[in-house]
């Protein structure tokens, strides 16, 4: 029970964080990052993973 409640929460927090104003300012981000590491020649680390990481630090 206690997992679905967890999964509820979790299942508000998204279209509360994906507004219009949050999506531009990760595309624009994301676009920057992607044409600072082309010029590197860097590949960039799009794995979930380090998102959630990046996502995390960003709420606390």
């Amino acid at each position: 029970m206690k997992r679905n409640l967890l999964m509820s929460e979790n299942a508000k927090a998204i279209p509360e964080k994906e507004t219009e104003e949050n999506l531009d300012k990760m595309a624009k981000k994301l676009s920057k990052e992607w044409n600072k590491l082309s010029k590197t020649g860097k590949v960039p680390d799009l794995s979930f993973s380090k998102f959630e990481e990046k996502f995390k630090k960003k709420d606390q």
